[in-house]
């Protein structure tokens, strides 16, 4: 075997080990119950971490995984599980709108795809939440959801970043 495919095959084992360690922390910090937007600074992180890290494929994996897990571990709140599709989607776009604005401000960086993802999740979250939950809660869902899905999402992108400078050398 040559070098150059040896040094594929390492980077390959790293990015899974990476991901799987990332993935353990990440249910392991829903299994705790912090508090939600505690929690999903930290995800968000994660996210972020992972992508600048070991790369866009890894990141993209943890994205739809955790909602997943997040119901598994009981940290949703049971109105949220119709919503559980659209999190991962918003999780990705996240992910995805970020890797396009490598050259961008940093508060590009933050904003942009913070805002993408809370409006994934609250227009998306919305509809879905119109099809399964009483009418009383409709408005009050795509704000409280806009809301925290953008502090938390912006947080989260500012603090894997600053992650990914400290760690990352």
């Amino acid at each position: 075997m040559d070098g150059k495919v040896l040094n594929e095959n390492k980077n390959k084992i790293r990015a899974i080990a990476v991901t799987g360690i990332m993935l353990a922390i990440t249910v392991a910090l829903q299994a705790v119950n912090l508090p939600n937007i505690v929690t999903g600074v930290i995800v968000n992180s994660i996210f972020v971490f992972i992508f600048f890290y070991v790369g866009l494929k890894s990141a993209m994996t943890l994205c739809l995984l955790s909602p997943l897990f997040g119901f598994v571990t009981g940290h949703l709140p049971a109105i949220m599980y119709p919503v559980l599709p659209i999190i991962a989607v918003g999780n990705c776009f996240l992910i995805l709108v970020l890797s396009n604005l490598k050259n961008s401000s940093t508060w590009a960086k933050i904003l942009l795809p913070s805002f993408i993802k809370a409006l994934i999740i609250g227009l998306g979250g919305k509809l879905m939440v119109h099809l399964f939950v009483p009418d009383k809660i409709h408005d009050f869902w795509i704000f409280s959801v806009l809301e925290i899905q953008f502090f938390t999402a912006g947080l989260g992108i500012w603090l894997g970043q600053k992650l990914r400078t400290d760690v990352i050398k």
